[in-house]
């Protein structure tokens, strides 16, 4: 998707001010899910190369070509990282979102965490565990209240999801996670963010190793 808009501007078909395709149109075009394109467009707003307006769509920002073409090209080398260095962004970014989150937290946040909580019991033996346990993950993030982590953790997330999905990497028995789970909801609940910080290390000290051990053979995504 990002290539595609990179060269709708490199022809002339596309230049700043203008509205980007539909989604239902770049998915149909591409052979891609509305997902992808929406994900897409996620890291082209968060990057500030296109604004999203309400009745309006999403427009490319009022920069020249030549900048839009450079800012999505480094853009681009975010897929290129390797899976050390993205796992390792997001345990510093959760260790601070969750210990956030046992500060910050409200009582309808502990409600969101709850229902995710259960979500992920409900289909930890399914083909949606990992999207269930990102989804926990991203409640507990919500609860911070800090919009900047939580937009970083939404830039690399689905980079490391497809990491997850394409590997098997997340092999932790179902009865582990759901406790690790469980523990983290309860030190956020009781406002112990050592607590929380600990459960979250704990929590993701499987997959920080696994990376680590890969690190050398450059995987990528």
């Amino acid at each position: 998707v990002l290539n595609h808009i990179s060269s709708l501007l490199n022809s002339g078909r596309l230049f700043p001010g203008d509205r980007l395709p539909a989604e239902r149109k770049l998915s149909e075009q591409l052979g891609v899910s509305r997902a992808h394109v929406r994900t897409a467009f996620q890291k082209l707003e968060f990057y500030g190369i296109v604004k999203t307006y309400p009745q309006s769509g999403t427009i490319i920002a009022e920069h020249t070509v030549q900048v839009l073409e450079s800012m999505i090209r480094d853009l681009l080398k975010i897929d290129g990282f390797d899976f050390y260095s993205l796992v390792y962004v997001r345990v510093l970014l959760e260790v601070e979102a969750i210990r956030l989150s046992a500060k910050m937290r409200t009582q309808d946040d502990i409600a969101r965490m709850k229902i995710a909580c259960d979500e992920f019991k409900l289909h930890a033996d399914t083909d949606r565990r990992v999207e269930k346990d990102f989804a926990f993950h991203q409640a507990v993030v919500q609860g911070a209240h800090n919009p900047v982590i939580s937009s970083l953790l939404l830039v690399i997330t689905p980079d490391v999801l497809t990491y997850y999905l394409k590997y098997q990497v997340c092999s932790t028995p179902k009865e582990d996670v759901i406790r690790e789970h469980c523990r983290m909801l309860e030190c956020i609940i009781n406002q112990d963010h050592d607590g929380a910080e600990r459960c979250v290390r704990e929590h993701l000290a499987s997959i920080m190793a696994f990376a680590e051990s890969v690190k050398d053979g450059g995987l990528v995504m």
